[in-house]
């Protein structure tokens, strides 16, 4: 026989020892398949549901069930509203319409719950309580929400500026609008970056850039944005440079921070005249006059 044959038949024989090894190894085998799944990392819902404190998932329960009757009963155009404010305040991805309502309606029974424990001296009349303090408890929640909204809206707009200085130096630096958006969402945490991950994702899953910068100006729904965006919209219409025009949007936005803040500083005055005139020169003139008072009634 040849050489070459010679190293043929060796490969072959080492071959098929491997392969006689590989099938004599011994193997485990699960029992049953309950064993299997035990070793995967999987908890089904009723087994997160159970893992809950006892009153939190009573109270939580309760309120999904409500806020399920109440989103079949309410109309549709005050639940987009009502999900339109809480995607404004950040809140969308913890509570939903329904949900605000139904906390809404139940500080309302709290307070109509109360009116039989008010002091029988009181001066509000049990008429007026058992109408004042549902409505204050179904309008708390609300203010509260609308208050919210007005501190994410102006944090948003003091960070607009460097974050739209972030983009387009990032674009002109070579990177593309997706990659600069998420790197200034890895290295700048705020209202705004957590909305611009948001538009990211959607962008990744597939969603078309105009249609995710469009989502993105009707859940923050504030001018400044609404401006950047449009600009944004138009320069990806028209072929224009985006560094280009973010370049010159911040520009623009940062001098309407500036307005902003002179604005501010000019309401100052006025805003601590009522400060000044109730806690402040009260005492000082108590300080002044009463020392000169007691003098003056010993001479």
């Amino acid at each position: 026989m040849t050489p070459a044959t010679w190293a043929c038949a060796v490969l072959a024989m080492c071959g098929a020892v491997l392969v006689v090894v590989a099938l004599q190894r011994e193997r485990h085998t699960a029992p049953d398949f309950g064993e299997f799944l035990d070793e995967l990392d999987f908890v089904d819902d009723r087994e997160q549901a159970l893992a809950r404190a006892f009153m939190p998932r009573i109270v939580g329960g309760a309120a999904k069930a409500v806020a399920d009757r109440l989103e079949r009963l309410l109309p549709a155009q005050y639940l987009n509203k009502v999900d339109h404010q809480l995607a404004q305040a950040g809140l969308a991805r913890k509570r939903g319409a329904a949900q605000q309502v139904a906390i809404q309606l139940g500080l309302a029974l709290v307070g109509a719950a109360l009116v039989p424990f008010l002091p029988t001296g009181s001066t509000l009349p049990k008429p007026l309580a058992f109408v004042l303090l549902p409505f204050m408890g179904f309008m708390v929640p609300a203010a509260r929400l609308k208050r919210a909204v007005r501190a994410r809206s102006d944090v948003i707009f003091k960070d607009l500026p460097d974050i739209v200085d972030m983009l387009a130096i990032a674009v002109e630096a070579g990177s593309g609008f997706e990659a600069a958006i998420s790197t200034i969402c890895t290295n700048f945490h705020s209202p705004l970056t957590d909305e611009l991950t948001i538009a990211l994702q959607e962008m990744e899953l597939g969603l078309p850039r105009r249609q995710a910068l469009q989502q993105l100006r009707d859940r923050l729904d504030i001018p400044v944005v609404r401006t950047l965006v449009l600009a944004l919209l138009q320069a990806d219409a028209l072929g224009i440079p985006i560094g280009r025009v973010l370049k010159s949007q911040a520009v623009e936005v940062r001098a309407r921070r500036r307005a902003w803040a002179r604005e501010k500083a000019a309401k100052l005055p006025i805003k601590i005249m009522f400060p000044l005139v109730l806690f402040i020169f009260p005492p000082i003139m108590a300080l002044v006059l009463v020392p000169a008072a007691l003098n003056f009634g010993k001479i």
